[in-house]
């Protein structure tokens, strides 16, 4: 009782922050994010003569943020590496975006400001399922371009970049034009989702390292990432995958940029238009996702607290698992039985 009596406290303050003017989520981060890109404005006679954009991804590339939301940001730039962008323009610019973020309120920067770097569109293309991909953070810049992101500077440098990136997956497009699929694109989100679960894996088995003081604490934190893997991460890949596997062919490149700029939340609610068991599998889902932003949309040191209690991380993570399993059942309501194969073999 305790635990639910905090939780919907919390959830009261979290609705304060969020609708106390009068906004919602999706209002909230536009408007941060256009503020943002107000206040970067003196970058543009700077960076006039080079091709770079900046993006937001996280809860503000969905839209879904809260006055709490920290924001994860990309500099993408067209050259290549051998002819980087100079890294005193990057001090430049990250000098003042992290200015800007600290006098909107916005928190620190995760890892202390070290993802701060800039990511280039040719190498993208050249290691795109190479070993390197994934070591040099390219994957997640390109994976977060796709999946959940807004520009911030360079709005249409984004456009431009974004519609690049679609194309690096359709080599084979104008070959096969009647009845293109976009496996390559599926397959390399399915990789990425993977990838988000091994990571996690990694992380976890840190903590029988730690010394058992040190453990609590550690579980917590664990817990409430794997709570948002199996929610929002789960969420941001699938509701791309499930489009692709289900859609008639051919799927073209318009047609995933079109996707490209929906939200999660945009792209379920899209399938729903199904109707009959879709129209109530989205519902359902969709439901447990709102439970899940207001549970998140709170201080720290409160959410960690709650998932220190066994009783009530076990109810978390069970949601979670629900989430799980509706969007398995969604994919099965929409998705081909013979394209069904190619997204397990």
């Amino acid at each position: 009782m305790r635990a639910l009596q905090k939780t919907i406290g919390a959830s009261r303050r979290a609705r304060i922050d969020v609708y106390g003017s009068g906004m919602d989520r999706a209002e909230f981060s536009r408007r941060q994010i256009a503020e943002l890109g107000e206040r970067l404005v003196e970058l543009e006679e700077m960076l006039k003569d080079e091709p770079l954009c900046i993006y937001a991804t996280g809860s503000y590339g969905r839209l879904e943020a809260w006055s709490g939301s920290d924001i994860d940001v990309f500099f993408l730039h067209e050259a290549h590496p051998e002819t980087p962008f100079s890294r005193l323009n990057l001090i430049k610019v990250s000098a003042q975006l992290i200015e800007a973020t600290e006098e909107m309120g916005f928190p620190p920067f995760s890892g202390d400001g070290r993802y701060l770097d800039v990511h280039y569109l040719e190498l993208m293309r050249e290691v795109l399922g190479s070993r390197e991909d994934d070591s040099l953070n390219v994957f997640t810049a390109r994976m977060l371009l796709l999946l959940e992101s807004r520009p911030i500077f360079g709005a249409e440098r984004y456009q431009h970049f974004l519609e690049t990136v679609v194309n690096f997956y359709f080599r084979d497009f104008h070959d096969h034009i009647e009845g293109f699929l976009p496996t390559f694109l599926n397959n390399d989100i399915l990789r990425f989702w993977r990838t988000l679960t091994l990571n996690y894996e990694h992380d976890r088995f840190e903590i029988q390292m730690l010394s058992p003081p040190q453990r609590p604490a550690a579980k917590a934190k664990s817990a409430l990432k794997n709570y948002k893997l199996k929610v929002s991460r789960l969420a941001t890949c699938f509701s791309m995958v499930v489009h692709l596997a289900s859609e008639e062919p051919p799927v073209t490149p318009q047609r995933v940029l079109e996707l490209c700029a929906q939200t999660p939340r945009e792209r379920f609610e899209a399938l729903a238009e199904g109707g009959g068991e879709i129209k109530a599998c989205v519902k359902q889902l969709l439901e447990t996702y709102d439970s899940f932003l207001t549970t998140v949309q709170r201080p720290g040191e409160e959410l960690l607290e709650d998932f220190g209690d066994g009783e009530t991380r076990k109810q978390r993570l069970e949601e979670a698992a629900q989430f799980g399993e509706r969007i398995y059942e969604l994919l099965t309501l929409v998705t081909p039985s013979e394209r069904m194969r190619t997204l397990v073999v």
